[in-house]
């Protein structure tokens, strides 16, 4: 690459620089991310460079990545053998006629003395060494002249060309007009000024906009400043595609400041210089003006306007302010109509005209008050203090010069955290909180402040910023409530689950203590409580305790709060829940939340994932990312059995883990690795199953939460069985149930687990499947017993198909078929999985009794559903057996042997001897493929023995080599 920089070099708009993976919208080997449209028109440019020299603008407002845009051009170029020459702005050589220029041309004034002698003295003029200073556009043919004597072609890459010198400038755009037909070609980047008009249509322009979301994100991961989901998801909000705010825009860790009152984030010291150029030149009034309403946290344009007044003195001087400002493109005022109540007796409404102001660039606002020192801004508070007509916001203006406590002040500031909010609202909301308690005269209602504030943020998923407030706390200053709302808030945040089961009891004893006085804390910390026990698998008396202060408590209507703490402490009462009570305190995404959660504990995965999806979208409009693991790793985990395709749930697993991950709630990372564990096993990716097993058997010691270990047990059965130890598999699974062995008589039996519901139902139709080739059908006809008495007064759907497929699976030869029949009415393909596996229990049940004909109908069933779901390993097993009937199968025709060179093995073997010649061949022991094909040990070897002379082999090697290890 040959590339020739002149003394300006373009280091200003650094925007899309860095390294990440490579992708279809992910940056080139410059670090240009996107911008597909500019890069083919780059491509043209060069491709046709050597023959004609074309000039590619490129037009952007403030950060948009135009120097990043002519770097690529450059290190194109450079790629492809043509000489490049740059220039671009400097500020000290602003006043310098043709110094920009000089810069540009540096490089080739070495052969100067080849030009004629009148092109010479042009730009001997030009650069100071003539008696007077050419006009434009004689140097730029003196230029032109110098650059076409160049022996390769040439690409002048030209930043920031309306703020170069004005000679330089001029000369520049004659260039551009007269390198055609020559082997000099440019590139051109020029700021837009807010206001400034759309460019004509012109196959060579090229105008910037905002980067798409999926391009955005990933030029924010490069960058690295937003260290949280949340903070990611603010920054893109923000930011608005602009590829310098997205590089340097973050929460940080301090106070949020004076952008928070609008919701948006503080400029950072370079975003702010990007945008000073649209600044210079604006009157004294003006300039009032500008930072009065980029400060308001009203957008009525008349208190910005009163507000302009107090600070100016002057009316006049406030009007003609808003005017200059309009005129130059940096604000705009709108006209709606709004409706007020009549006053003084009249009736009905009067409809008056209302103007507000906006700023059409966003991060101008924010780069406003960056540019503007602090004594300027709290004058502009103090007097929209006065004159915003909004309390709240009235409140917030006032509280930002506060230096003293202020009680009243505090209260009125709070409302600003009470409404509605959505977006980057968590800001407002927070910032608020904030002031609240640092205006609070009284300790504890500071207190109370901050941790509704620490709430707030764990809410949205903002760990940082919640740690940040729970540390500003001192717990000696607090009372009662004070040390119950902090045990409620230490509840939300990260770390809290190794405390252990006895804060299971604390939780219940704040709850008493609270509830006259306010009864959503006292339910909060049951619901608390209730979840410890249900994490961590506590035992009958911390749930009886949870219980019985329920109980003592609350005897009236239930919310779903209160549903969720039965469930949660008593989950085989939950079948059949009642309907529960609308609760004020709960928002809509909370609600549903609960209620999809209290579903899920009852296998209730119908119900559920309705109720999880419209809380998913509650949540995500609402933007408390931090509860959403709540929803999507359930969704997930309902998914495995209501999917038709498993790429959903592992989509939504995947999500849930990462935003748990970046969000400090480990205890959901487990629960979604689990649950892709769960997957990884189903689809036989058998070594990935065991490893996020172990993970979360290494986190779950580490939580101290007992919960995921069932699950990771669970992962690790149906990798056993998957790979035909289906004694393994059982006895894995059989651990996860309560109820005493039957062999176990009740005075020796030991003290059992404690029953949760939602694990023993997942595991119930795996453990029957694994039962019968493991030889232990009766011990799982007991658990099957034990399960149906447990749900008897009342079963959600799915619990009753999968107790029914047990019961077919474990029924004695002469009453399977009926049963088989009964699992399979219609309905059951609302669960795929459930209706695979038993579609190939009575396939397989069908060839065991030599109906071999009627098995290939459910077998063949089985295979695609599996096949679709992309359970691998079970499709393979499906066809295994249709193929044992002598049917074909999609992945394997029945007259093909296996790989090349064994096209005559199946004119010499059975169906069901090809398909134990293939398990042999793939080194599974004879135990193994009997437990595979419900075929006994002594079976496996009687059809060895007669497989192996018919091959002309004498050992399993040799059958690998003869057939291929299929």
């Amino acid at each position: 690459m040959r590339t020739d920089t002149g003394r300006n070099g373009m280091d200003r708009d650094t925007v899309g620089l860095g390294s990440a993976g490579p992708g279809p919208t992910g940056p080139d080997d410059t670090g240009l991310v996107g911008r597909a449209h500019e890069k083919r028109l780059i491509t043209e440019l060069l491709a046709v460079l050597p023959r004609d020299g074309r000039v590619l603008r490129v037009r952007g407002a403030a950060g948009t990545g135009r120097s990043a845009v002519v770097r690529f051009a450059a290190a194109a170029a450079g790629r492809r053998g043509i000489r490049v020459l740059s220039t671009a702005w400097a500020s000290a050589e602003r006043t310098l006629p043709y110094a920009a220029l000089h810069g540009l041309l540096r490089p080739e004034l070495a052969r100067l003395g080849e030009l004629p002698a009148p092109e010479r003295a042009v730009l001997d003029a030009a650069f100071g060494g003539g008696p007077a200073t050419p006009d434009p556009a004689g140097t730029a043919a003196a230029a032109l002249r110098l650059l076409a004597g160049a022996p390769e072609p040439v690409l002048l890459c030209v930043d920031d060309l309306d703020r170069l010198d004005s000679a330089s400038r001029d000369t520049l755009n004659a260039l551009a007009r007269l390198c055609g037909d020559t082997h000099v070609g440019m590139i051109v980047a020029e700021r837009t000024s807010p206001g400034t008009p759309s460019a004509p249509s012109d196959p060579f322009t090229a105008t910037l906009e905002g980067l798409p979301v999926p391009e955005a994100r990933i030029l924010l991961h490069r960058a690295g400043r937003a260290v949280g989901y949340t903070e990611e998801q603010l920054v893109l909000a923000v930011a608005g595609g602009n590829p310098l705010a997205l590089t340097e825009l973050s929460l940080g860790a301090g106070p949020l400041g004076d952008t928070a009152g609008f919701g948006m984030l503080p400029a950072t010291a370079r975003l702010a210089e990007t945008h000073a150029e649209d600044l210079k030149g604006l009157s004294a009034p003006a300039r009032g003006v500008l930072l009065v309403a980029a400060l308001s946290a009203s957008p009525l344009a008349r208190d910005v306007l009163a507000a302009s007044t107090l600070l100016l003195g002057s009316a006049d001087a406030a009007r003609a302010g808003l005017a200059e400002i309009t005129g130059h493109g940096l604000l705009t005022e709108t006209k709606a109509v709004a409706r007020e109540q009549g006053t003084c007796g009249t009736a009905g409404a009067v409809a008056t005209e209302e103007s507000s102001v906006c700023f059409p660039q966003p991060l101008l606002r924010s780069a406003v008050l960056r540019l503007e020192p602090a004594a300027r801004r709290m004058a502009a508070h103090a007097v929209l203090g006065q004159c915003v007509t909004s309390p709240p916001h009235a409140a917030w203006h006032t509280a930002r010069c506060a230096a003293a406590p202020d009680e009243e002040l505090a209260r009125r500031l709070e409302a600003l955290a009470d409404g509605p909010r959505s977006g980057t609202g968590v800001l407002t909301a927070l910032a608020a909180l904030e002031d609240a308690a640092r205006l609070s005269p009284d300790p504890e209602l500071r207190a109370g402040r901050l941790l509704r504030a620490a709430e707030l943020a764990c809410d949205h998923g903002l760990v940082e910023q919640a740690l940040r407030h729970a540390r500003r706390i001192d717990p000696a200053e607090l009372g009662m409530f004070g040390r119950a709302l902090l045990l409620w808030v230490h509840e939300l945040l990260p770390g809290n689950s190794v405390v252990g089961r006895a804060r299971i009891v604390e939780l219940c004893e704040a709850a008493r203590a609270v509830a006259a006085q306010d009864a959503v804390l006292a339910r909060k910390l049951l619901y608390a409580a209730a979840r410890r026990c249900w994490w961590q698998q506590a035992g009958p008396a911390e749930r009886r305790a949870v219980r019985r202060t329920f109980e003592d408590l609350w005897s009236g209507p239930r919310d779903a709060r209160d549903l969720a703490v039965v469930a949660l402490t008593d989950p085989f009462a939950t079948h059949r829940p009642a309907q529960p009570h609308p609760a004020s305190a709960l928002s809509e995404g909370e609600e549903q939340a609960l209620l999809g959660q209290i579903a899920h504990l009852a296998t209730d995965l119908d119900r559920a994932a309705a109720h999880f999806e419209r809380a998913e979208a509650a949540l995500r409009a609402g933007g408390r990312y931090g509860r959403l693991p709540y929803v999507l790793v359930p969704r997930a985990m309902g998914q495995v059995w209501l999917g038709a395709r498993w790429r959903t749930a592992r989509a939504l697993a995947e999500e849930g883990r990462t935003i748990a991950d970046r969000t400090g709630q480990p205890d959901w990372v487990a629960r979604a690795t689990v649950t892709l564990g769960i997957l990884d096993a189903l689809q036989g990716h058998h070594e990935r199953a065991l490893e996020r097993a172990a993970a979360v058997e290494e986190a779950s010691l580490r939580l101290g939460q007992n919960r995921q270990l069932s699950l990771a047990a669970l992962v690790r059965a149906l990798t056993a069985s998957g790979t035909g130890r289906y004694a393994e598999a059982y006895a894995r699974l059989r651990s996860l149930f309560a109820e005493p062995s039957a062999s176990t008589s009740a005075s020796t039996s030991a003290p059992t687990p404690t029953p949760y519901a939602y694990e023993e139902f997942w595991a119930l139709a795996f453990l029957a499947e694994a039962a019968p080739s493991a030889g232990e059908a009766a011990g799982a006809r007991a658990v099957v017993g034990y399960i149906a008495a447990l749900t008897e007064k009342g079963r959600a759907p799915l619990l009753e198909r999968i107790l029914a497929y047990a019961d077919a699976v474990l029924a004695p030869d002469e009453e399977a078929e009926v049963r088989y029949r009964r699992v399979l009415e219609p309905g059951v393909e609302a669960w795929p999985l459930l209706h695979g596996m038993a579609q190939f229990g009575y396939g397989a049940w069908l060839r065991r009794r030599r109906r071999v004909t009627a098995s290939r109908e459910p077998l063949a069933t089985a295979e695609s559903v599996f096949r679709a779901l992309g359970a691998r390993s079970r499709a393979e097993q499906a066809a295994s057996e249709l193929r044992a009937t002598g049917q074909t199968t999609a992945g394997h025709p029945a007259g093909a042997a296996g790989r090349a060179g064994a096209d005559d093995v199946s004119q010499v073997l059975s169906p069901q001897q090809l398909t134990i010649a293939r398990l042999a061949a793939r080194g599974l022991t004879n135990r193994a493929i009997g437990e595979r094909l419900r075929l006994s040990p002594r079976t496996v070897a009687s059809h060895l023995y007669q497989i192996f002379p018919k091959l002309d082999v004498t050992s399993r090697a040799q059958l690998a080599a003869r057939i291929g290890a299929d």
